[in-house]
């Protein structure tokens, strides 16, 4: 006996996880209470076996009507129980689960959502033919691929299995701190790809980015500099490489998760960046010193969690005193600004506001085109 919860059924969809039920009882309830099942979604918190039998024998009974599957264990389900219908796909990897995923028929599939957790990325389990070196996904228009591996660059050697990966329709695409080859992003980076989000180093970011971009309508960047300190002072000639390669991509984003990379705003040349988010306070000189060299940015976030109130201040009274600082209004496209925190429940008032909210006229001033001003708290 394990515990095992039945969430209910959204729709046409079974949501798992631990509640008291007898095995049998379970599937025989399952199955005749709810017949037109195509979706099952579990999310045990450990991979138990009882689980894996129980997700066995669901994926058995709907195997027709399958067209979406989630799953953050390992299953013994074959692949060909997945094969006809299924077009959604969400799975997890974990090192220390010993057990092996199913192999997954790709052809159908249109999304995929996969995380590796001390793990590289295995494209094996999309293998069905053993003997062929090639996987095509023919109608996958969505994936993202997460992992937990800092590492600074894509690597030269090919993958495990030397594998021939094409993705000939692929449309939007999310990565996040992935351990990729150099042959897997030259295979993602799809003719049609018109959607990207990728989290981790910008050299490996740069590596990317070499493929053509001319597809894109909209690029997002993250530097997570805490994760990438070798690339701090080089991180400023690296977004420079990608940015000036990005003319005609309608939404250009980057977010900086550390000030360490921005230190010197001299370099500074993002031509074509649209929509900018820190995750810090810059100091405002160095803001409006750096934006003349970001001639296109509309949006700018500015998260305020890790300031101090001594330097809020610092930064209001600077405002307050622009006229001093700036005879004229700048040439700036900045129609929207949001200033963020998400400490609120650490201080008896609300910071933003109460900081920022004299100093508005002040800044639109400075800005003439700002129209949206955001207060965004927790």
């Amino acid at each position: 006996m394990v515990d095992l919860v039945c969430f209910g059924m959204i729709r046409d969809t079974i949501m798992l996880d631990e509640c008291r039920v007898a095995f049998k009882s379970a599937i025989d309830i399952m199955i005749s209470k709810y017949p037109n099942v195509s979706s099952i979604v579990a999310m045990p918190t450990q991979p138990h076996e009882f689980f894996q039998k129980l997700i066995l024998e669901l994926a058995v009974g709907y195997d027709k009507q399958l067209t979406k599957y989630v799953c953050s264990m390992p299953t013994t389900v074959p692949y060909t129980l997945l094969a006809p219908n299924l077009v959604e796909l969400d799975l997890r990897f974990i090192h220390s689960w010993t057990l092996k995923f199913p192999t997954i028929y790709p052809r159908s599939l249109r999304k995929i959502d996969i995380m590796f957790q001390d793990v590289s990325i295995d494209w094996d389990v999309f293998r069905v033919d053993k003997e062929s070196k090639a996987i095509v996904f023919d109608n996958l228009t969505d994936l993202s691929i997460t992992g937990d591996s800092y590492i600074p660059e894509l690597r030269d050697v090919a993958n495990a299995n030397n594998l021939d990966l094409k993705f000939p329709n692929l449309e939007r695409l999310f990565l996040s701190s992935c351990n990729l080859t150099k042959k897997d992003g030259q295979a993602l980076m799809s003719h049609k790809l018109n959607w990207l989000h990728f989290e981790g180093s910008f050299i490996a970011a740069s590596q990317l980015c070499k493929q053509p971009l001319r597809n894109l309508d909209t690029l997002f960047l993250a530097w997570l500099g805490l994760q990438h300190p070798e690339e701090t002072d080089d991180f400023i000639s690296l977004a420079n490489e990608i940015f000036n390669k990005t003319d005609g991509i309608k939404r250009v984003q980057c977010e900086i998760c550390s000030e360490s990379g921005v230190k010197n705003v001299d370099g500074v040349d993002w031509p074509y960046l649209t929509h900018l988010s820190l995750a810090f306070m810059m100091p405002f000189k160095d803001l409006f010193d750096m934006l003349p060299k970001v001639p296109k940015l509309v949006h700018l976030d500015i998260l305020i969690n890790n300031c101090s109130d001594n330097e809020l201040t610092e930064a209001t009274e600077f405002l307050a005193n622009i006229k001093k600082h700036y005879p004229a209004p700048s040439s700036s496209k900045i129609k929207s600004l949001r200033l963020i925190d998400e400490n609120t429940a650490l201080h008896s008032y609300s910071r933003c506001k109460q900081t920022f909210g004299g100093v508005i006229e002040d800044l639109k001033w400075y800005w003439p085109q700002l129209r949206d001003i955001k207060f965004q708290e927790s």
